[in-house]
């Protein structure tokens, strides 16, 4: 039930959510004034939320920094979360947004960072049709063509959220101590982090998938709305809601 209705409350609270709001209430007032007033903020909300400077800048408060490993710095364990990494139809791989969350281990593999990977996530659909473990098969299946063999390569595939990875990897990991580097997107890092220190998994965090970028103070950045930056705005903020609900909860 927390799955779905958690679902439902990020949705009716995203940025592109209150634009609707603010079309709504146009169409709906009988006061001309009251129309005037809510097209007038939909537009500047519109605006403000596609502008790429204050995306940015919210992006660059949230996300976590770009981490370099040591040249003695290593792990025995690499815990990746899904979302968006990939997925397999017959023999054709396709990746999505988050791909980088499986390559960055993949090359800490490679450097010898960290001895072994362990992918943790199902699906994260409400859709009872859904396979939950399709990503995870998907990704691990990269690492094997890669040349990670598959003993090195763990899988958790019946996790839908944070929460549910960070308990699910403790059970597996339980009894073991091991050191551990957390591969996740670096906007949905702060989450992940907050989870797993909650059932008590000592780890290290390795941000990846990074939205923001330096800053610019170009005409292009300052000036011009695009619908990219919505896209960005829309993670970051239901990030910052999961958090927060989370931190409610104890989860985080």
């Amino acid at each position: 039930m927390f799955f779905i209705l958690s679902k439902i409350f990020f949705y009716l609270l995203m940025p592109i959510s209150f634009l609707f709001y603010g079309l709504v209430m146009a169409v709906s007032t009988q006061s001309p004034r009251r129309r005037k007033r809510a097209v007038i903020a939909t537009l500047i909300g519109l605006y403000v939320m596609s502008n790429g400077f204050f995306v940015n800048q919210v992006l660059r408060m949230w996300e976590y920094a770009p981490r370099t490993m040591g040249p003695q710095e290593k792990y025995d364990l690499a815990v990746v979360l899904t979302g968006g990494i990939a997925d397999k139809k017959g023999d054709q791989m396709f990746f999505g947004n988050s791909a980088d969350r499986i390559l960055q281990p993949l090359f800490l593999y490679k450097e010898g960072k960290v001895k072994k990977i362990l992918i943790s996530g199902g699906s994260g659909s409400v859709s009872a049709q859904a396979d939950s473990a399709s990503e995870g098969r998907a990704a691990a299946y990269l690492l094997e063509v890669a040349g990670v063999p598959k003993a090195d390569i763990m899988l958790e595939g019946t996790s839908r959220n944070t929460r549910e990875n960070a308990v699910n990897t403790a059970k597996l990991l339980r009894g073991t101590k091991q050191k551990i580097v957390l591969v996740t997107s670096a906007y949905h890092m702060r989450r992940a982090v907050g989870c797993f220190e909650k059932v008590n998994l000592k780890i290290s965090p390795y941000p990846t998938d990074f939205y923001a970028s330096d800053k610019l103070y170009t005409l292009d950045q300052l000036l011009i709305p695009k619908e990219y930056n919505l896209y960005c705005l829309y993670r970051v903020v239901h990030e910052m809601l999961g958090y927060v609900v989370y931190s409610v909860l104890g989860y985080a």
